[in-house]
């Protein structure tokens, strides 16, 4: 166990940090409570480690300059202030947002001030996005950026396929073909771009083609309404997620949503499911999956009930670490 090692912890009443005491970990709030949840991991600046970023769901975006001590509202020129998504090209600097109703958002100077990517918005699919709850309104739950192209974004629309922009967020379509209505999550390969992978509400789905097309790729998946994936920063065909068998109106069940957590070593073509120190049911609902880039067998899985579990050795075993808290829903790993 790496001893500096600090969580931030998106829940569904603010953000909380936590470090580890005598092997367990301690929440404490870390601001942001009352502006709704973070559902969207906080973004620690490329460059200014102790500058964060952080989504709420009911007041937009905010920025901290201590490490999370104290936060400010920026959010000049964003329309909707309900936050989903957010992320940080890793050569440009450059912020996107993703909210709902679906619309995803820039800023290329800290955050300070947003320009609307409208452009998405004029789709003619949206007519089909929706969202089961009332009032039935479709958000951008997911964000991935190329890192080696800034002009290409991805959205996941839930409920709403995946969008995609290779000009900066000037033009986008809605990638159908293959994939899922019901997208929770994209991410794009940190060493083959041409690999684009998407969670949904359905099982995982995989690009070999940049995003044009999609296919399914489940087996060893017994459990289909998957969190996101998290990759080993050592070893990018190894990807870890969780997944439940039901959906959340069915997680007040007796039996919950009874969760598999799972590992891939062939970039999601497999999955194998992972049990070491996992109880045989697991009743909890999975809401984030993580890693740590500075111990890469570390990978923590944070469920509806305010618990998190954490594997050392890439999911060989798994233990909690903390039992009870808000729901959480995105977590973020650095070190003091």
């Amino acid at each position: 166990m790496i001893k500096d090692r600090v969580l931030y912890i998106g829940t569904d009443n603010g953000l909380f940090a936590a470090t580890a005491r005598g092997g367990r970990y301690e929440p404490r709030p870390a601001g942001l409570q009352g502006k709704g949840a973070v559902r969207s991991p906080v973004v620690i600046d490329r460059s200014e480690p102790h500058r964060m970023y952080a989504a709420t769901s009911r007041s937009g975006v905010f920025v901290s300059e201590n490490g999370g001590g104290t936060w400010r509202e920026i959010n000049e020129g964003v329309t909707y202030k309900e936050g989903w998504s957010l992320a940080q090209h890793p050569l440009t600097g450059e912020l996107v947002l993703g909210t709902g109703p679906s619309s995803i958002f820039k800023s290329s100077d800290g955050g300070e001030n947003w320009k609307d990517c409208e452009g998405l918005r004029t789709l003619a699919e949206t007519i089909d996005w929706t969202f089961p709850n009332p009032p039935h309104v479709s958000h951008v739950k997911g964000l991935a950026l190329s890192p080696k192209d800034p002009k290409i974004i991805f959205g996941a629309i839930e409920e709403g396929w995946l969008v995609r922009s290779r000009d900066g967020g000037v033009t986008w379509q809605n990638i159908k073909e293959g994939t899922e209505f019901d997208s929770h999550s994209v991410s794009v390969m940190p060493d083959d771009p041409s690999i684009v992978i998407s969670t949904s509400g359905k099982f995982f789905y995989k690009s070999a083609n940049g995003g044009d097309s999609f296919m399914q790729s489940s087996a060893g998946l017994d459990r289909r309404y998957m969190a996101q994936v998290a990759f080993h920063p050592s070893r990018p065909k190894t990807f870890f997620t969780a997944a439940a068998a039901v959906p959340p109106p069915f997680w007040r069940r007796p039996e919950g949503g009874d969760t598999g957590f799972y590992r891939s070593d062939d970039r999601g073509d497999s999955w194998r499911r992972l049990s070491g120190g996992l109880p045989e049911h697991l009743t909890a609902a999975p809401r984030a999956v993580a890693g740590d880039a500075d111990d890469p067998d570390c990978f923590l899985f944070g469920m509806n009930d305010g618990s998190i579990w954490i594997t050392e050795d890439a999911g060989e075993s798994f233990k909690q670490i903390i039992s009870r808290m808000p729901q959480v829903m995105s977590i973020r790993v650095t070190h003091s």
